[in-house]
């Protein structure tokens, strides 16, 4: 109720101009701006191969067409390996909406080979479409293997791919937004962004570039616009009023009819050569200020807005509230789980890595789970009494689950609830869930069951987490995770900025697919305010910022700090350190800094986001090698000064404790006496 609550919120508070009129394509001189590909390339039918294991066993697979494809000459094709072991009628086939388009024989003549069939004439219809990949295995007379064993299998492979669009004749609308933005294999989005860009446009742009990169197989290319000479894919032109420069672009602007509003502008066309009919879809986003443009990003970095875009033009007003409070309880389907069936022939499923806050330690977090099961299988009383069990894998830890003792909450659903320490949780920062079911294969290899037990895993089932931490220490171990409600980052007043690599840094803090909040600024326009407010991230080395070179004794980055680390100044190609804020000691405070130019910052990074050590300083080598700090967190949760200040009082108590053991010793001395001359006198 809630979620229809919100979409119906998000319906009414989104105030738009829809023009619905296909809008025409903007053509430039191939010696300003060179298309060289066109997005009608190969796309990959999928992120990682899959593994069908034998007899039986198919995979679907979805693609939805906005409009009628009248080109011929679109091909689906898969590459596939599969078991020597194989022999006749062992069989491979595609369907098409479920009509069979094609099937080869199987043996072990030819182990890998590609299968490629044209898509009919009713699989370009506008809608959605299914395609099916279906292997049936037969094994060696007197070889038999149980389902699921390394005998009987035949493997797709991510070169597998679809050609669909033929981008010449697409009409491109924003309704196409974000797929036909996403970059793959062979292929590249452009982001073309003015030359003396604002911070806050930069700020856009750096966001909307991570969020479709994240979503591609290739990151989108940031250009400032008098770099841009060729592009090979779909284009995207940001920026606010008087921001462009140059000749071409001012053109191309005017052409396009750009009006800057006071809210966010988008207006969709073609992108072509003169003397070309390759063209790329072109997306124009603008605004009147660079703060207007900023302000209204969410629009195309949140799935719920982009969704209810149609036609060529669109003026965003106001965005909806939306409420960016932590949930303590999130559904699979917001950590990118879609529904997933286990059976006899798959037994378990991929793994997903989900980004959660560290937590407090010694308490319980829930996951929930929603489930349906097959009729047939077995329970108490069943004439088959094997065991079947459900395990949930979390960050390698095994939570088992009984199947025979599920609790039903409606005629053919399950629920169960499983508890999971927020230590386990707390292991990894990027927490790995893996589901996998035991028991529903036979015992008896040369026999089947022909896929009669499976068990469906909902995408509503939901994960409650237990408080974070109260009192934050901030480590490796918490990026991105403490940087993704509020993130200020700071760069040099004087530097020019690297947009590949605050691309990258953008696609980092992302988490579960969703952009980071963040404000970019200079660090002359950063006031103690915002400081105070934020979680913070210096880019650059800490002798570039004066508000930290007041405080360098607490910074972890000068040539002693990394030889007491354990690190060689001189081998450093990357270095980052965080601590708590100078600001505020429950915001985390990280300064990354590149040394050598030629440094690979996307693994660095992809180290970084998966580092679950507890240590404050990462370095990467210039030989490629990631090396966290020897010292851990604990050892520098105190600041310097602080460290200090405990020395001093520690001397200072051990001071007063002498005094006192002397006092007490001299106290004694002086009694003995006094008892001695007492007797000495009594004597006489």
């Amino acid at each position: 109720m809630r979620f229809l609550l919100a979409i119906f919120t998000i319906l009414i508070s989104l105030p738009f101009l829809v023009s619905h009129a296909i809008a025409a394509p903007i053509t430039v001189e191939k010696q300003t701006i060179a298309i060289e590909a066109s997005s009608s390339a190969k796309k990959p039918l999928l992120s990682q191969a899959i593994d069908l294991q034998g007899p039986t066993s198919s995979r679907d697979f979805y693609y939805t067409l906005t409009e009628d494809v009248k080109t011929e000459g679109h091909t689906v094709s898969f590459q596939i390996q599969h078991s020597e072991l194989l022999i006749a009628p062992s069989s491979f086939t595609i369907k098409v909406d479920d009509t069979a388009v094609k099937s080869i024989a199987l043996t072990s003549d030819v182990l890998q080979q590609t299968v490629t069939v044209a898509l009919p004439e009713s699989a370009l219809k506008k809608g959605s479409h299914k395609i099916t990949a279906s292997f049936y295995g037969i094994l060696k007379e007197g070889v038999c293997v149980a389902p699921g064993n390394e005998g009987n299998w035949l493997r797709i492979d991510i070169l597998s791919s679809i050609s669909l669009v033929d981008d010449s004749m697409q009409q491109w609308t924003l309704s196409n937004y974000p797929d036909a933005f996403v970059g793959y294999e062979d292929y590249q989005t452009t982001l073309i962004v003015p030359d003396k860009a604002s911070q806050q446009t930069l700020n856009a742009s750096y966001q909307l570039a991570a969020y479709l990169s994240d979503r591609g197989d290739k990151d989108v290319d940031v250009k400032r616009e008098s770099a841009v000479a060729r592009v090979n894919g779909p284009v995207i032109v940001i920026g606010a009023k008087d921001e462009f420069s140059t000749n071409y672009m001012i053109q191309m602007l005017n052409t396009a009819n750009v009006q800057y509003e006071d809210a966010l502008a988008l207006r969709m066309h073609s992108l072509k050569n003169e003397d070309s009919n390759q063209s790329v879809p072109l997306l124009f986003v603008s605004a009147a200020s660079a703060d207007a443009l900023q302000k209204r990003m969410t629009a195309l970095t949140d799935a719920r807005l982009y969704s209810q875009f149609a036609g060529s033009t669109l003026i965003v007003d106001e965005l909806p509230t939306v409420d960016n409070a932590k949930q303590s309880t999130v559904l699979f389907s917001q950590l990118g789980f879609n529904e997933q069936i286990l059976s006899s022939q798959i037994t378990e499923t991929p793994h997903f890595y989900v980004s959660l806050p560290s937590l407090e330690p010694d308490k319980e977090a829930n996951m929930r789970l929603v489930l349906k099961k097959s009729t047939l299988l077995p329970g108490k009383g069943h004439e088959d009494e094997r065991e079947v069990e459900l395990i949930v894998w979390v960050n390698g830890v095994p939570h088992a689950i009984d199947l025979q003792k599920l609790e039903s909450i409606s005629s053919d659903l399950y629920e169960v609830n499983v508890p999971i320490q927020t230590n386990v949780i707390n292991k990894q920062s990027l927490t790995d869930i893996q589901f996998e079911v035991t028991g529903f294969q036979l015992e008896d290899p040369c026999e089947t069951t022909n896929e009669r037990y499976w068990l469906y895993i909902d995408e509503s089932s939901t994960l409650t987490l237990a408080k974070e931490a109260i009192t934050p220490t901030f480590t490796l171990r918490d990026f991105p995770n403490a940087f993704h409600e509020q993130a200020l980052i700071i760069v040099p007043n004087n530097a020019a900025t690297n947009d590949t690599q605050m691309l990258l840094l953008y696609k980092a803090l992302m988490m579960n697919g969703e952009m980071a909040q963040t404000i970019l600024k200079k660090e002359q326009d950063v006031t103690e305010e915002e400081l105070t407010k934020h979680a913070v991230i210096f880019v650059g080395a800490s002798e570039q910022f004066p508000k930290l070179i007041g405080n360098k004794n607490e910074i972890g980055q000068s040539t002693e700090d990394f030889l007491q680390q354990g690190f060689l100044p001189e081998t450093i190609a990357q270095h980052t350190f965080i601590m708590q804020s100078l600001w505020n000691d429950k915001h985390p405070l990280m300064i990354m800094q590149t040394m050598d130019e030629a440094a690979n910052q996307k693994d660095f990074l992809a180290q970084l986001k998966g580092t679950n050590e507890k240590v404050s300083a990462a370095i990467e080598t210039k030989e490629g090698k990631f090396i966290v700090a020897a010292k851990s967190a604990t050892d520098s949760e105190k600041p310097v000064s602080e460290q200090k200040d405990t020395n001093v009082f520690m001397l200072i108590a051990e001071f007063a404790l002498l005094i006192i053991v002397i006092g007490v010793i001299l106290y004694f001395i002086l009694r003995r006496r006094r008892k001695n001359l007492v007797v000495e006198d009594g004597e006489e």
